[in-house]
């Protein structure tokens, strides 16, 4: 689908091939031959996003902004993996972001680079182009030429098993495994005589809310998540937001998931049973297990595993995998989460009102 954001309509010139369940919004601009698999976002709200010729996201990636800051751009021929994230970025001619690999703000990655899959590139990193970039922080490993890459390419574009660029470490990348025993219209989804209920909040058009999940007021639940209770509880308090493609699941074994206010879910998380208090964090593409404990005003890094059964301390920044206690929070880092509520609650109330 093509959505709007305000007055902002994308720009994408033909051909292009969407999946049905594939999102483009706003401020997005691209070439020829664009191609998005399912639940493939490209939102393009708070600043633009621009694309070159001849792209391919597979399902479930993930393209964002920073807002009013930094927009991203990507070149002609790029390769985007499934569940892989590119965030207020740059990215150069020919560049291939593998299965599950992030890009993080302000980065830029030179053309005819491999992210591996996995790896992430930190904010504000240069890498060079014609290089094999693995692990967190990502790291030159090797040159590679550009007949390697594009058979690397073209195998991801033609989901064709690939050691280069494929992992086996996704999420479904569809919603028929929690969809199929749910009964509900649109993003709202029964299971089990429970249902999900939200008032002044957000459930993303692409979203799915299975059972008995709770919205508070202003809460926001973006594009391409899967929030599914299955059984047990689902909480997200208000002004809490749950950023696009991340995947929320449990069940009556595993138990309850509660999730506190102005709490933010960065694009791409993984999270299970487990309890998020007030003003926490998860940063974007982190792996968090069964029984974490994220304590008021607690962080979770970008890219981080999270053990379960692990106590986010207060206040503390917990990074790397497997994640480890890192440093004490910042007072200006503070004063930036709580800007990055404020714009997802502008966001959801814009998505309510279009």
């Amino acid at each position: 689908m093509q959505l709007r954001y305000l007055d902002f309509l994308p720009a994408l010139k033909p051909p292009f091939v969407l999946a049905p369940t594939a999102a483009v919004i706003g401020r997005t601009v691209a070439g020829a031959g664009l191609a998005l698999r399912g639940y493939a976002t490209l939102r393009g709200d708070g600043e633009w996003i621009r694309v070159g010729a001849n792209v391919c996201f597979g399902e479930r990636a993930t393209v964002h902004i920073a807002d009013g800051f930094i927009g991203t751009v990507i070149g002609n021929d790029v390769t985007v993996g499934r569940h892989a994230l590119v965030h207020a970025c740059t990215l150069g001619d020919g560049v291939v972001v593998a299965d599950g690999a992030t890009v993080m703000d302000g980065a830029t990655v030179g053309p005819h680079a491999l992210i591996a899959p996995g790896a992430l590139v930190p904010p504000r990193k240069t890498l060079a182009g014609g290089f094999v970039y693995a692990a967190n922080p990502a790291q030159p490993v090797r040159a590679i030429g550009r007949d390697e890459l594009a058979a690397g390419a073209a195998a991801m574009r033609r989901g064709a098993p690939d050691a280069l660029t494929r992992s086996d470490d996704l999420p479904p990348l569809d919603m028929v495994p929690w969809l199929s025993a749910a009964a509900g219209p649109g993003p709202l989804h029964a299971f089990d005589g429970r249902a999900p209920a939200l008032a002044h909040a957000l459930a993303a058009p692409t979203s799915a809310l299975v059972g008995d999940v709770r919205l508070g007021d202003e809460a926001g639940v973006f594009f391409g998540c899967a929030v599914v209770a299955g059984g047990a509880r689902i909480e997200i308090g208000a002004r809490s937001n749950i950023q696009d493609n991340s995947i929320l699941v449990t069940d009556k074994a595993r138990g309850d998931l509660v999730i506190g206010e102005r709490v933010t879910f960065g694009h791409n998380v993984r999270m299970g049973a487990g309890t998020v208090e007030d003003d926490a964090l998860v940063g974007m593409s982190a792996k968090v297990g069964d029984g974490v404990v994220v304590e008021r005003g607690g962080v979770i890094a970008a890219g981080a595993w999270v053990e379960p059964g692990t106590v986010v301390r207060a206040g503390w920044i917990w990074a790397g995998r497997p994640a480890r206690e890192f440093r004490p929070l910042k007072p200006h880092e503070r004063e930036g989460f709580d800007g990055i509520t404020a714009v997802y609650t502008r966001y959801a109330t814009d998505y309510r009102a279009a």
